[in-house]
Parts: C-alpha cells; sequence; structure tokens
C-alpha cells in the first residue's frame, strides 16, 4: 500500500533565510516575449525549445536545494543534487531545463512534469467536499460523473463567494503507474509524492521542501 504526501516548497525563515528567495531575474536576455521564455511553455506539453530562464537568488536567502520558482507557473525549481535523486524514482513523463539562478554556485534546473491525472483518476468513485470558508464547515459531499463535470462545477461554485472544494476522497485506477511523484487536479491542484521518495528525500537531508500526509488517496485493486 503506498503512502502518499502533499509536498511544498517551504518559506520558513530559519530555512530559506529571506522570502522572497528568489525573483525573476532583471538582467538582458530573458525577455518575458522572447520565442523561448517560460510563458511559450504550456503545463500538460514539452516545448520544442530549451526554455531560457533565469532568477536572481537574493543575497539574504539560503541557496536550498528546492528554491522559490519565481514567475514560473507549474513544475518545481531543483538542485542538481535532488535531480539525480529523482533519477530513481517512478516518474511521470518530465523534463529538467537547466536555467540559471544568479548569486548562487549550484546548478539548477526547472523540472516540468506530466502526470495525465485524469487517465488514472477514478472520478465517479471519488468524493468532492464543498466546504463554507466564513463558517468553517463542510456543507456538501458531491460526486462527478466526469471529469468535466467536476471541473464545471468548480468555475460555478467560484461565483459563489465563500464556497470552495477539496477532495474528501481520490480514488485512483488499477492503472495507476505507482507514480513516485505526480499532480492532483480537479477540485484541487497540488502535489504528491510517496514515502518511499520523502524518506530517501529526508535521509539525503535535501532542503527547502515541507511535507504533509495526505490521507485521502486510495488506489483500486486488480
Amino acid at each position: 500500500m503506498m503512502t502518499f504526501y502533499n509536498v511544498g516548497h517551504s518559506n520558513e525563515l530559519e530555512i530559506i533565510g529571506y522570502y522572497p528567495q528568489t525573483q525573476r531575474t532583471k538582467r538582458l536576455g530573458y525577455h518575458v516575449d522572447d520565442y523561448n521564455s517560460e510563458r511559450n511553455v504550456t503545463p500538460d506539453l514539452f516545448p520544442e525549445f530549451a526554455p531560457n530562464y533565469g532568477l536572481d537568488l537574493n543575497p539574504k536567502s539560503i541557496a536550498t536545494d528546492v528554491i522559490d520558482r519565481g514567475t514560473l507557473e507549474f513544475g518545481i525549481v531543483i538542485s542538481e543534487n535532488l535531480r539525480k535523486i529523482l533519477h530513481d524514482y517512478n516518474l511521470p513523463p518530465h523534463k529538467f531545463y537547466p536555467i540559471d539562478v544568479y548569486n548562487s554556485n549550484r546548478n539548477y534546473y526547472w523540472f516540468h512534469y506530466i502526470s495525465n491525472f485524469r487517465s488514472f483518476f477514478d472520478v465517479k468513485n471519488s468524493e468532492v467536499e464543498i466546504f463554507d470558508i466564513f463558517k468553517q464547515e463542510i456543507v456538501d459531499v458531491v460526486r462527478f460523473n466526469s471529469f468535466e463535470e467536476l471541473n464545471d462545477f468548480n468555475r460555478q461554485l467560484i461565483l459563489q463567494v465563500g464556497k470552495t472544494m477539496r477532495y474528501r476522497l481520490i480514488k485512483l485506477r488499477p492503472s495507476f503507474p505507482k507514480y513516485d511523484l505526480f499532480e492532483i487536479k480537479g477540485a484541487q491542484h497540488f502535489t504528491v509524492i510517496s514515502d518511499r521518495l520523502k524518506n530517501e528525500l529526508e535521509r539525503q537531508s535535501i532542503t527547502g521542501l515541507e511535507y504533509m500526509k495526505y490521507n485521502m488517496i486510495e488506489i483500486t485493486p486488480l
């Protein structure tokens, strides 16, 4: 049985040194309108070019293994050391784009992964909670017949002030590739990792990450 953890970038000052840890570089050669800028990379498609992206690490910041990704809208900015670790784990289709991080002597990569969550998400047997932010209570639990129906409901819910949705139960089909890292999409959007990957990251003292156990995922057996 696989156990998963919600994983994200740490903003603890004792870990990262300064907030914000980075910003998109102001140096010449990284214009957002260039054909190879990060703006022309989409979440679910690998580009046919090598993205040109740079970050300025704040002089007061600590160069952690995972750093603030600046203006990147998806993926993770990781160190060479973390890239080597990930190489030994079961990942969805992915690319590591070398990027420039100024004020640091470490090599960093933009880690772009495409999980195709819909392909192994058993939406019909999963459950979504509707949460009232003001009352701080769950007001409904719903199921959907398709991923499209879930997304349509989410778009309509945005118009209701104070209402949000989150997963109560995520069922994965037997076809789930047993990824050690993948994205959750739909009612929420975040990345989870397996317990075996988390244990290795902790064993190797990888810095810049925070973990929270996520018990809402179940894999349907064959």
